[in-house]
This record gives C-alpha cells, sequence and structure tokens, in this order.
C-alpha cells in the first residue's frame, strides 16, 4: 500500500480506538483494564493481536518492575510484580525486553520462518505455541522512562503493515493514559513508604501547608535499641545497616500486622501511632500485641544478628494515651509530618527506663489502666521537662496474675 493511501486508512480506521483512549483519561480505569481495552479496540478494527505485554519499570521499595500480560482466548489481563534482582536473571537479560531498554529499535521477527541460532529464547517459545509474528517496541515517558510493551499473533501471514500502522497510531495516547496513571501509583508509593499510609493520604488529599495540624487521640509507640552507640562505633557500616534493617524490618511488621503506622526513624529508634477514633481499649490492646509479637519475632532473629557478630542485642518500648498534634512543622519548603505534644515528650523519656525490664516494655497510667493485661506499678517517676512525676507500670507475667 503506498504511504499516502496508508496513512489516510490509519486515520480512518483507528478514530474509535483513539476516542475510547481519550474518554478514559480522566478515570481511574487500573492498567489491566485500560490495556484489556486497548487490544480489544484493535481487533475490533481488524488487527490480529493474540498477545501482548507491557513491562513498566517503578519506584517501590519491593518491585523493581510490573508486567502486564494479556491473551485474546483467555480473556482480559493480568498484572505481576517484578521484585528487584529481576534484572540480573537469564531471563531478563537473554529477552529483548532488556534489548529495548538498552537502547534498541523496535524489534520484528518473522515467526513462520525459523528463527536464528542464538535468537532470544521468547522467540522459540511463541513460534512452539503457534504465533506468527512478534514486536516489541519502547513506550518511553515524558521523563525518558523507557517501558517496553509487545505483541504477537498467531494470524497466517503475521501483523501486516497496515496492523502495525494501526498500533503505532494508537500506541502514543496509550502511553499518556499510562503515564497519568504510573505518576499517581508512584506517588501514592512514595508517600506510602515515606510517611505511611495514613498520612500519605492526607498529604495528598490536601493538608501540605506548613502548619497544617490536627488534634487526634493515639496510641504512642517509641522503640529504641539498647547499647547502640558503642556497638556503632565498633561495626562496619554495611553489617550496621543490615542490623537496622533487620530490627526495623520486625517492628514494621508486627506494627503493620496490628494497625500500627511509622510516623519517623530517629537513628536506631522509632515514634509510631495507634490512631484512636472511638475504641480505646481497642487500640491499646492492638498496641501491646504488636509490642509482645515485636519482642518475641526479636528474639528469633538472634541468629541473623550472630551472623554480623552481636550475640546479645536487646531493644525496648514505651506506650502512652494522649491527643497530639499532627500535621506539618518544618521550613517553608522542607516539611515534617509527624505528632508533637507532651505525650509525645512523655514516651520517649520513659523508653529509656525499659533497660531493666524483663520483658522490657513500660507502660504510662493512662495506658496501663486500659490495655486489658495484668500490670505492676514502679512507682512514679521524674522526667526532664514534665513538670509532675509520672507513674509507670511493667507488665506482669506472674503465676498469680495469670490463672
Amino acid at each position: 500500500m503506498e504511504q499516502k493511501a496508508l496513512k489516510e486508512t490509519v486515520r480512518e480506521r483507528v478514530v474509535p480506538v483513539i476516542d475510547w483512549l481519550i474518554n478514559q483519561r480522566s478515570r481511574q480505569l487500573r492498567t489491566t483494564l485500560l490495556m484489556d481495552g486497548l487490544f480489544r479496540k484493535l481487533r475490533d478494527i481488524g488487527v490480529p493481536v493474540d498477545r501482548a505485554t507491557l513491562h513498566i519499570t517503578e519506584l517501590h521499595p519491593l518491585l523493581r518492575a510490573r508486567s502486564y500480560h494479556w491473551d485474546a482466548v483467555a480473556g482480559g489481563a493480568i498484572e505481576v510484580g517484578r521484585a528487584h534482582g529481576i534484572q540480573f536473571r537469564p531471563d531478563y537479560l537473554n529477552s529483548p525486553i532488556r534489548a529495548i531498554h538498552d537502547g534498541s529499535a523496535p524489534i520484528f521477527r518473522n515467526l513462520e520462518v525459523e528463527p536464528k541460532t542464538g535468537d532470544y529464547p521468547v522467540i522459540f517459545e511463541l513460534k512452539e505455541q503457534g504465533y506468527t509474528c512478534y514486536r516489541a517496541l519502547p513506550l518511553p515517558f515524558s521523563n525518558n522512562q523507557i517501558n517496553v510493551f509487545t505483541i504477537a499473533t498467531r494470524e497466517p501471514g503475521g501483523f501486516s503493515e497496515l496492523d502495525l500502522a494501526l498500533v503505532d497510531a494508537a500506541v502514543p495516547i496509550f502511553s499518556t493514559n499510562l503515564e497519568l496513571r504510573h505518576l499517581n501509583r508512584t506517588a501514592q508509593q512514595l508517600l506510602d513508604t515515606y510517611l505511611g499510609h495514613r498520612t500519605g493520604e492526607r498529604v495528598l488529599s490536601g493538608a501540605t501547608g506548613r502548619g497544617d495540624a490536627e488534634r487526634i487521640k493515639a496510641v504512642i509507640w517509641s522503640c529504641d535499641l539498647r547499647n547502640f552507640t558503642p556497638l556503632a562505633e565498633e561495626s562496619e557500616m554495611a553489617a550496621l545497616i543490615e542490623l537496622l534493617n533487620l530490627y526495623f524490618g520486625v517492628m514494621g511488621r508486627t506494627l503493620e500486622k496490628h494497625g500500627g503506622e511509622i510516623l519517623k526513624f530517629i537513628g536506631d529508634g522509632l515514634l509510631a501511632i495507634f490512631e484512636i477514633e472511638s475504641d480505646v481499649k481497642g487500640a491499646c490492646a492492638r498496641a501491646l500485641a504488636a509490642a509482645e509479637d515485636a519482642l518475641k519475632e526479636f528474639a528469633a532473629t538472634r541468629e541473623e544478628f550472630a551472623k554480623l557478630g552481636i550475640s546479645d542485642l536487646r531493644c525496648g518500648i514505651a506506650l502512652h494515651i494522649g491527643e497530639v498534634m499532627y500535621g506539618n512543622i518544618g521550613t517553608e519548603n522542607r516539611l515534617d509530618f509527624t505528632v508533637i505534644g507532651p505525650a509525645v515528650n512523655l514516651v520517649s523519656r520513659m523508653e529509656p527506663l525499659t533497660r531493666d525490664l524483663e520483658p522490657p516494655v513500660i507502660l504510662s497510667r493512662p495506658f496501663a489502666e486500659r490495655c486489658g493485661h495484668p500490670t505492676r506499678s514502679l512507682g512514679p517517676k521524674t522526667f526532664k521537662g514534665i513538670e509532675a512525676p509520672q507513674e509507670v507500670f511493667a507488665l506482669d507475667y506472674s503465676a498469680d496474675n495469670r490463672a
């Protein structure tokens, strides 16, 4: 087909696909649904796509990328998370996906002829499965991030020149739609990672001004490692980072499991909250269950600590209930979303008293009265910066109290 006639045919035939993609720009359609819709629309205008994949690089603490797989027979698209390290695996290194990431031009294969020796393994797999044509091409975002998009067909004779031109005409708007969704999800992921899910949602909903804050009631959790300063001076930096990740990993998993939210890491310390909406005793019970689970899991990781040359590592946890201001503080253009107030000051000063406790958990009177667990008083204690002495409590696991 002559180029002029081809362009005119493409412009006429691709209109329904372009219109559909434009209508999806402001909709919160999942990527799997957007991908399924695109290929159904392309098939409706005669493009014989039977298989497609999409590979998008991620900014995520657990994932290097996400892959999407679409199949005309099975129907719909599925999402597969790709963990960090996928970039070193042979199936990626020996793939058209890696070649496109490295700057290759679009890759086209006629699968009705025998693939050349040494071609990508996926080419041999697709030929064996009855596909007749394969194409992989870059799908760039505006920030120069290169993603990859592949299509394949079982149609005798493969894709025609018109088929490929119709796909190429739809790809730019498809890419724009994908980027909008990707940017929204990346923003949410990064806020979840660095601020926590609830706090991230508050920021996305508009709490971005310095001084934007609200008064909330919460259980406040503070934990710290014992003797970390001398350990830091004696340990290699890599071992120290691994140690902190093991420790924070234990605390983070148990906090998340029981509904807590980490607000910040301070050296080897951690500040978290269990926001109280109505059920004070329930929040206290969840926070205490998280503390007990964390200490059990922490003890179970001793072998991992031993590999780092650390034989006796302890931590302490302090729990308190109080009203706090929850919001933004900082400079004009650098903010921290956190909690402040006398209750935060008290719990941070209580935590060092866990040094001689077993289990190393210390409770304020308001928390002890509501946590539903036997406790014993340690008496009133004086804390720097807090005017009145505060009675604090330890957990009591004596036989009499368990009966």
